[in-house]
């Protein structure tokens, strides 16, 4: 049986299409190997080929072993995880909500129903996830850049045709009466931009200015229309500058990575001092102002009412969280949410802490701290690395938030509105993170079957 003939049969066995070629070119690189062994021994060339094919044994058993290593797998444990943190969330806003007096913010909320809205969007999270999950995300590789560009020009179209403005922000996109929050949509970018630096890999440091362009793609575009976008900019161009740390770590690309990460850092702080100083509201700058005066710094003018106001909500939080049990509701914490309607949306974590108890705001962080290593630890193990840092994309964004969020209702950030994964209200945040976990599944679900070498790259004194 000749070679073509020997691998026809074994191709047949396996079912995935990428599979059968990847299997197909490395067993027939092991017999001309071993063929090429043969002939230094003495064979002709043509028995040397059919020994060779002979020693890797029957045609059918073999592929059917290939087949059976080579297929789609689902990563159970994963799953159970992330169904774990889907019960936990609807059942502590369910306490929440029922904690809350009817005639508070949050009690009005639950009486429109929107505990309910907020499990019909986690069990629809949950079928999108299944669904994405049987897609194939190397889908990305050479089209990552048409995608993203695809996607940030519709957001620009919707926002320009449906955008609902709320403070002098477009931050919502209205479709038939369903509302959409652009910043949630915008963190489908991170996994694209995870595409984009794979696929300039080999590309040179004239690659490294067009990755600066697609960095600031985003934060640009949020610029035209978002009056409050400089905290949401400042979590795309921390989290894309990690995601780069990531592929100059891997030696995609021929440059001394010493001077490279120390030209990050400098151009981070450059970038955000201009936004900061030319483009940011100027409720902004007075949060910021406030915060850095919190600290004992000062600069520039301070507008005195703003400090008072924001210093006043940080008193609040930290007064909410004092009051609360460590099991169990408290009601005099509960009086103080009541006081701060800010408790009840943007910093949801000191609400969870007054109604459910400061154990359960404890369980929540350390289980989406888990959540985020669970996901990098499944990312940093492919063999493929495109899939290796799309993956680390999706765990940089559960752990960015989660970490920022417990920073910023503690104080040790400047106030914001902040989003806590599976936790904060809106149907479109919870969903864009099941699609984000749904590409780590589909990641694992294909690590057996999209192997790819490392590229071999020329490194730079």
């Amino acid at each position: 049986m000749g070679i073509e003939e020997y691998l026809t049969e074994i191709k047949n066995q396996i079912r995935d299409k990428k599979a059968r070629e990847f299997a197909s070119d490395e067993l027939k690189a092991h017999i001309e190997d071993r063929a090429e062994g043969l002939q230094k021994k003495g064979m002709d060339h043509d028995s040397a080929v059919l020994q060779a094919v002979k020693e890797m044994g029957d045609p059918v058993s073999v592929g059917v072993n290939l087949d059976r290593i080579h297929r789609p797998r689902l990563e159970w444990k994963f799953l159970l995880y992330v169904i774990y943190i889907s019960i936990l969330s609807v059942g502590v806003l369910g306490v929440l909500f029922a904690a809350m007096p009817r005639e508070s913010v949050i009690g009005n909320q639950f009486a429109e129903g929107l505990l309910l809205k907020h499990t019909i969007g986690v069990l629809f999270g949950l079928v999108m996830m299944i669904i994405v999950y049987r897609l194939d995300y190397t889908i990305l590789a050479g089209k990552s850049r048409l995608i993203a560009a695809v996607l940030l020009i519709s957001l620009a179209v919707l926002v320009f045709i449906f955008g609902v403005s709320i403070n002098g922000a477009k931050r919502y996109i209205c479709i038939l009466g369903i509302a959409f929050q652009t910043h949630a949509l915008y963190l489908l970018y991170l996994p694209m931009f995870a595409g984009i630096l794979y696929d300039y890999r080999n590309k040179g440091a004239g690659a490294l200015f067009k990755i600066f362009l697609w960095m600031i793609a985003p934060a640009f575009l949020q610029s035209l229309y978002d009056a409050g976008w400089m905290p949401f900019v400042i979590f795309m161009l921390f989290s894309e500058s990690i995601l780069f740390m990531i592929a100059l770590n891997k030696n995609w690309y021929r440059v001394n990575k010493r001077k490279v990460f120390i030209g990050i850092g400098i151009g981070f702080i450059a970038v955000i001092t201009y936004f900061f100083g030319s483009m940011t509201a100027d409720y902004q700058k007075a949060r910021i102002q406030a915060w850095l005066s919190h600290w004992g710094l000062n600069f520039g003018s301070i507008d005195g009412n703003t400090i008072k106001y924001m210093n006043y909500i940080n008193t609040c939080l930290d007064n909410i969280f004092l009051r609360s049990n460590f099991i169990g509701k408290s009601d005099s914490a509960i009086e103080a949410v009541q006081l701060t309607p800010e408790a009840s949306v943007d910093y949801i974590l000191v609400s969870i802490a007054a109604t459910c108890g400061k154990l359960t705001v404890a369980v929540i962080m350390i289980s989406l701290i888990i959540l985020a290593v669970y996901v990098f630890r499944i990312s940093v193990k492919q063999k493929n690395s495109l899939g290796s840092i799309v993956g680390c994309s999706c765990g940089i964004v559960i752990a960015v938030q989660a970490v920022s969020n417990i920073l910023i209702v503690t104080g040790l950030f400047p106030l914001t509105g902040t989003t806590l994964p599976f936790f904060s209200l809106g149907i479109t945040n919870i969903i864009i993170d099941y699609i984000l976990l749904g590409l780590v599944l589909s990641i694992y679900r294909y690590q057996d079957i999209r192997v790819e070498k490392e590229p071999v790259t020329t490194l730079l004194a």
